[in-house]
């Protein structure tokens, strides 16, 4: 991730507040940027009540099973994500950059680097997390689901679902948004600004609690340690994916608060304190999550000491 910048004169008086020799402002690009947002959201919620009151007079119709609501989930996932990226294409012609610079380049390390955030810093933190619960004596990991094509048919799901959430989620908020404020602020503080509201979003969850939010801010700090060490997204992304696909379908416990139907493993929770367990909003709720994260957080800084040139955060003659 790197600002390029173009040879303009500085502007004088009035234009000042619009623009620097770079340009339009960061405040002001982030604010299009959100308004275009905004106005998405708001075109989105005036169709849904009129087709909500057009269908309140209709016949009834059958109840959806649960896997065909996880499907309109997925497809509904892959649209705001097509969307997001649109978003993001506007604003990148706009400042005449290319879509690499805002967090998810495509590159022929893509895979390598997604599947590396998937396994070892999704799914097998993850595990270690959940072995040393079971070492504690408050989680078994219980019995196998029947390995039949149902079973098949929810993994493949999952898979997609949970892929789509963690680009959504991290493009979303460490992608343009963590781009152009960290322009104006400088890379760590806007990474602080974007964990906060990372678990401020989250609030709204059932289940959720003290311990599980601020853990949600402390991943938002490692995906943006992530960022800035690797020049992208990618790792990230593959965290986000393999961690919550491993929490809902592999080893079947609740995510921020929420069970999921078509899971692997069935546990078993022994009663304990909140702290250690996680209570209702599973893994991320427990204390161990805070403490595995901020470790993970350290370990990968230390493992990756040099920053790729994309990462660079330069604004006013300054790297971040």
């Amino acid at each position: 991730m790197e600002f390029e910048t173009f040879p303009t004169a500085s502007p004088q008086g009035w234009q000042s507040i619009f623009f620097n020799d770079r340009g339009l402002r960061a405040g002001w690009r982030l604010l299009i940027f959100i308004a275009m947002i905004v106005l998405l959201v708001y075109g989105v919620n005036v169709l849904g009540r009129h087709f909500a009151g057009a269908g309140a007079n209709a016949p009834r119709t059958p109840q959806l099973s649960e896997f065909l609501m996880r499907v309109i989930q997925t497809v509904v996932e892959l649209a705001l994500f097509l969307v997001l990226l649109f978003l993001t294409w506007i604003m990148s012609k706009i400042e005449r950059r290319g879509m690499g610079v805002y967090g998810l380049p495509l590159q022929r390390s893509l895979l390598p680097v997604f599947f590396t955030g998937y396994f070892f810093w999704g799914f097998l933190p993850l595990t270690v997390l959940l072995l040393i619960l079971r070492a504690c004596r408050v989680f078994y990991f219980g019995h196998l689901s029947p390995l039949d094509g149902q079973i098949a048919a929810w993994c493949v799901l999952w898979l997609s679902l949970f892929l789509l959430v963690g680009l959504f989620e991290e493009y979303l908020m460490r992608g343009y948004a963590l781009y152009t404020l960290a322009d104006g602020i400088g890379f760590w503080p806007a990474a602080i600004i974007q964990a906060v509201l990372f678990a401020r979003a989250h609030m709204g969850n059932n289940g959720e609690t003290r311990i599980g939010i601020i853990a949600t801010a402390v991943f938002a700090i490692f995906a943006a340690a992530t960022l800035w060490r690797t020049g992208n997204l990618w790792l990230a992304v593959g965290a986000h994916a393999g961690w919550d696909w491993g929490q809902s379908f592999f080893f079947g416990v609740n995510d921020s608060g929420l069970k999921v139907t078509g899971h692997l493993l069935n546990p078993i929770l022994v009663q304990g304190p909140d702290w250690l367990t996680g209570g209702s909003v599973g893994p991320e709720g427990s204390v161990l999550t805070l403490i595995l994260w901020t470790l993970m957080t350290v370990l990968f800084l230390a493992l990756y000491r040099k920053p790729r040139d994309p990462v660079l955060m330069i604004t006013e003659g300054r790297r971040y």
